[in-house]
């Protein structure tokens, strides 16, 4: 089986990069003309704010399409996403969820690796998979919107990955 590697679809990246490079070109203009002292505070935090998030997500676009770092790697035995890794053989079954304007993958665990995984979560971590267990219905999600695959396909492929490591090899 070939690695299969997914972007983010840079079409849907390139207007929302395009209205914070708009915002922090108007947040930059009063500072250049000279400020009015009661806005300077608001001016420059604003600057800030819409400037660093157009380079954080102009630095995403980057390393993605020039790098060719994906942000989710299938390969026969796992999916990669980001740094995080999840085995097949720990997994019981994928499914859909559509959840506040985005589509998640949901991660149903084994019964066996979910404990471990409850038990081994400390601070932040455990509150988080509650978090998650009690919005998603499930402790690990993978976020989906706007890649270069569909979600249904995505998650069809996931299942039948997760089948063909269950089936013995034939020779």
């Amino acid at each position: 089986m070939e690695e299969i590697k997914l972007y983010h679809k840079v079409w849907m990246a390139l207007p929302p990069l395009l209205i914070l490079l708009g915002f922090t070109i108007v947040f930059l203009i009063p500072i250049t003309k000279g400020l009015n002292a009661r806005f300077w505070i608001w001016n420059w935090s604003l600057l800030l704010l819409s400037g660093g998030t157009f380079l954080w997500g102009l630095s995403v676009l980057i390393r993605e399409r020039v790098l060719h770092i994906p942000p989710i790697i299938i390969k026969e035995d796992k999916v990669i996403v980001g740094k995080k890794e999840y085995n097949f053989a720990d997994i019981h079954h994928f499914d859909l969820i559509y959840f506040s304007q985005t589509t998640n993958i949901r991660i149903h665990y084994k019964p066996d690796v979910e404990a471990k995984k409850k038990s081994e979560a400390k601070g932040m971590d455990r509150i988080g998979r509650k978090i998650n267990r009690i919005l998603m219905g499930a402790e690990d999600c993978i976020q989906v919107t706007n890649l270069t695959m569909k979600p249904e396909k995505l998650c069809n492929l996931l299942n039948k990955r997760l089948k063909q490591r269950l089936m013995p090899k034939q020779s």
